[in-house]
């Protein structure tokens, strides 16, 4: 009886061991078998994550591409907008248009908080109220300052030439941007002279732009016109050599200070008023 007990436990013994090693096993080939899911997967994710990166950096560089070549194309039609706006001041209800295709900038027209003062000898003759053109480009896009076109004096072209009374500019602080306003004045001299009361008078003439605003801008295709609305000319007789003009804006103050030979002068003044629109092409 004793050794039947013995047998039977050590087979009990056995079979455990037997239960142990196929449990063990089978660990051990269920372990084999899962690696190499695990690396299909660790191997996928880093492959989707490069390539999620490289379509970002890729996207990035393509957006980046079309928003300066709009900035590029953005500065030509800035210029083009110059010389029409410079040409409908000239000319009696003339009028042309440029088209803008924005599509990460935009484009506003914004009438600005302070008017232009036109004073001569130290009384005012002429007021004239401001505005700018801005075109904002994209995010991507950076520049540094720069002048395109014209002057940003208040009084330009004393010496009777027919400079831009536009002002073109680029502006990087913050963000980049082109920039156009015709808040000055052009004088010209010695552009001939006028008899009165038996008196000769040299001629002095000051023009300059009124630029309104019929709409505020916007982006996509966009046609933005310059119409001329009138012009107006009055005269003023100064007797003596010596007259100062002035020209005030905001905190801003330039003279000019001309002398004549003759008797006095006439100051002929042209305000020239422009209607700015823009309007979806």
């Amino acid at each position: 009886m004793a050794d039947s007990k013995l047998s039977n436990k050590n087979c009990v013994n056995g079979e455990g061991k037997m239960a142990d090693n196929k449990i063990e096993g089978e660990s051990k080939v269920w372990r084999k078998a899962i690696s190499p899911v695990i690396s299909v997967v660790l191997i996928s994710s880093v492959l989707l994550l490069v390539l999620t990166m490289a379509t970002f950096v890729s996207n990035n560089i393509l957006e980046l591409k079309v928003q300066n070549t709009e900035f590029e194309q953005a500065k030509t039609n800035m210029l083009l907008l110059n010389e029409v706006i410079e040409e409908a001041g000239l000319k009696y209800n003339s009028g042309s248009y440029v088209q803008f295709n924005l599509r990460s900038g935009a484009l506003e027209i914004i009438e600005n908080n302070d008017n232009m003062t036109i004073s001569i000898n130290g009384s005012q003759v002429a007021t004239s109220r401001t505005l700018s053109i801005i075109y904002r480009a994209g995010k991507l896009v950076s520049s540094s300052n720069l002048n395109i076109k014209g002057s940003g004096s208040l009084i330009i072209n004393a010496s009777g030439s027919l400079d831009s009374l536009g002002y073109l500019r680029i502006r990087g602080d913050g963000e980049a941007r082109i920039e156009l306003d015709y808040n000055r004045i052009r004088i010209r001299q010695n552009i001939g002279a006028a008899v009165i009361n038996g008196k000769e008078y040299d001629i002095l003439e000051i023009m300059f732009f009124q630029i309104e605003r019929k709409s505020g801008g916007g982006s996509g295709l966009l046609r933005v016109k310059a119409q001329n609305k009138g012009i107006f000319v009055e005269s003023h007789v100064y007797d003596g050599n010596l007259i100062e003009v002035s020209a005030k804006l905001g905190s801003r103050n330039e003279s000019y200070k001309y002398f004549s030979e003759k008797s006095g002068t006439v100051v002929v003044i042209i305000k020239s008023v422009i209607e700015v629109s823009a309007q979806g092409g």
